[in-house]
């Protein structure tokens, strides 16, 4: 369960390590400091080198998901390793294509995999319940299935007070997301 658990954890610390590190520097240097209104992928389409940046990380997020997937993830269910890798396919795309500020095709296509993404991360959570192996990973399954549905419809209605505060919004729901995958971890190997 360790390992499982370790291939879990390196990839949110590569994505905690890539979004302090980008928006870090955005915020310190590029005259961005506090602005919340703009997602994870919007600031790091700002120039081609945090698009790289950001894609490489996250393709090094996707190998060890991936090999989560194909060594340690199959007492997890067939639809739950379905949607796991719905959730790759998407996270993958919308890293190739970054979220630039012209509207262009990479742009689209970004968000049209980024709401792939959160509708499936949704579904996921709600399988995740099952799983859950004690009161606590059951009652932080159900917290953020609420909370996945309350995104979803948020980002899908544009709310106001929602949009101004996206960035925090969108990191809570990513980092929850990556928790709950650890915390309803099934004990053993089937």
């Amino acid at each position: 369960m360790k390992k499982r658990k370790n291939l879990l954890f390196i990839s949110l610390l590569i994505f905690i390590a890539e979004y302090v590190g980008l928006i870090g520097w955005y915020w310190l240097f590029d005259g961005r400091a506090g602005d919340a209104s703009l997602t994870i992928s919007r600031y790091v389409g700002l120039n081609w080198w945090s698009s790289l940046i950001f894609c490489a990380g996250n393709m090094a997020i996707v190998v060890l998901i991936v090999n989560y997937l194909l060594t340690r993830a199959k007492n997890r269910g067939f639809l739950w390793r379905m949607l796991m890798y719905v959730f790759v396919i998407a996270f993958m795309a919308l890293s190739i294509s970054p979220h630039v500020p012209d509207e262009s095709m990479p742009a689209v296509i970004h968000k049209f995999f980024a709401g792939v993404m959160f509708v499936d991360i949704a579904l996921i959570s709600l399988l995740s319940i099952a799983k859950a192996q004690n009161k606590f990973a059951t009652c932080f399954a159900l917290l953020f299935t609420a909370y996945s549905v309350y995104f979803c419809i948020s980002d899908v209605l544009r709310v106001p007070y929602f949009m101004d505060l996206i960035l925090w919004f969108e990191s809570a729901y990513l980092y929850a997301f990556f928790a709950l995958l650890m915390l309803t971890e099934p004990r053993i190997d089937k």
